[in-house]
């Protein structure tokens, strides 16, 4: 779905949602003197469960290690927004209208929380979604802010990675041409890849319900690329890379985004993803002790190593909690100032905001190797 179609979509959602919830205008934030409702939303079943369970994890260890906030227990109220935008604005309506919600960390996916981000201008509600890389998200309202970077930004960094660090000249792009996802991270890396001097040699399409991509990658094969650069998520990512391997592609370097953070956990052959790169938010191999000791205590809790959702849930979820004791009130308007004065130390770098709510942070550069995940660099903004 091309991106203004995306947008489009997302703001007629809330519209027809706001006009059938109108006649309900009581605000009930802040409005339980015992503890501090907090309210998260994900997909926690279809398709994309893989991702709002993961990033769900790891905001429920941060609200369970922090306990309290003002002197007062957190409560996380957790909902199953199924990755859809009408269930999320209605989850939305619930939080603020039913269940007494001072700060959502949410949505996961980026249809999701734009359509959250919009809905909550209403009512100003303080919105940190841990992953919604779309950049019309944190532009809906000043209260609205990510704690991931955008498609844009790692679009542009993968490009100067390629160019500058691996020495890449001519790349190839394979394009989901159903995610908006996709077409940002592949838009930036052309443009910033030809800004550098490299050349874009081939770019092929797929719909999102394709499986078969040797067409695509036979064509690519004919231009010569050093590398392909693929910017979905793993799922589909891995049954690319696989193909690539018998399609005269099996010599080249393969690139990916973020959404490549779990692709080990499905590589039947982790020989067709071997030497690949993606850029990500934390790497398990980070010695920083913020990060070991968030690892520790995920495996700890869930029996599994997390993913960087799981690490971008956490860092969310205590910057909100940090910010409303900043605040020292559950009042929408402080803890929103509070939060665009952050400056926190995360599993996923040290964060601040900027004037539009997206984060100033690093980015980790992961290698695949023998199967295994290898920091291979950090870029420091």
């Amino acid at each position: 779905m091309k991106l203004k179609r995306f947008i489009a979509l997302a703001t007629a959602t809330v519209m027809s949602l706001s006009m059938v919830a109108c006649g309900n205008q009581t605000k009930t934030e802040g409005n339980n003197p015992d503890k501090i409702v907090l309210g998260t939303m994900g997909p926690l079943t279809g398709s994309n469960a893989i991702y709002g369970i993961s990033t769900a994890n790891g905001i429920l260890l941060a609200t369970e290690q922090k306990g309290t906030v003002l002197g007062k227990p957190v409560e996380l109220i957790s909902a199953d927004d199924k990755a859809d935008q009408t269930e999320a604005v209605n989850v939305y309506n619930k939080f603020v209208n039913n269940d007494g919600v001072v700060g959502i960390v949410g949505a996961t996916t980026s249809g999701a929380a734009l359509s959250v981000a919009i809905q909550s201008q209403k009512y100003q509600t303080p919105i940190l979604t841990p992953t919604g890389t779309v950049p019309e998200i944190t532009t809906s309202g000043e209260n609205v802010f990510r704690a991931c970077y955008t498609d844009p930004f790692q679009g542009e960094i993968m490009a100067q990675f390629a160019f500058e660090s691996l020495g890449l000249k001519n790349v190839a792009i394979m394009e989901n041409l159903d995610s908006s996802y996709s077409e940002g991270l592949k838009n930036s890396f052309v443009t910033k890849f030809e800004e550098l001097g490299g050349s874009v040699v081939a770019v092929e399409g797929y719909k999102d319900t394709d499986n078969d991509f040797k067409a695509q990658l036979l064509k690519i094969a004919k231009a010569s690329p050093e590398a392909l650069f693929v910017p979905d998520y793993y799922t589909k990512a891995y049954l690319i890379a696989s193909q690539a391997k018998d399609s005269g592609l099996s010599d080249i370097a393969l690139l990916g985004g973020d959404g490549w953070d779990g692709m080990h956990t499905i590589a039947e052959d982790a020989s067709v993803v071997e030497n690949s790169y993606f850029c990500t938010h934390f790497s398990l191999q980070d010695e920083d002790p913020v990060v070991q000791e968030f690892v520790s205590a995920y495996k700890a809790k869930y029996g599994e190593d997390p993913t960087a959702f799981s690490a971008l849930g956490y860092d969310a979820a205590n910057i909100m909690m940090n910010a409303i004791e900043t605040a020292g009130s559950t009042d929408s308007k402080a803890i929103v100032e509070a939060i665009k004065n952050t400056e926190h130390k995360g599993v996923t770098g040290n964060i601040k905001f900027d004037e539009n709510g997206d984060p100033i942070k690093g980015v980790s550069i992961v290698q695949i190797e023998n199967g295994e995940y290898k920091l291979f660099d950090k870029i420091e903004k």
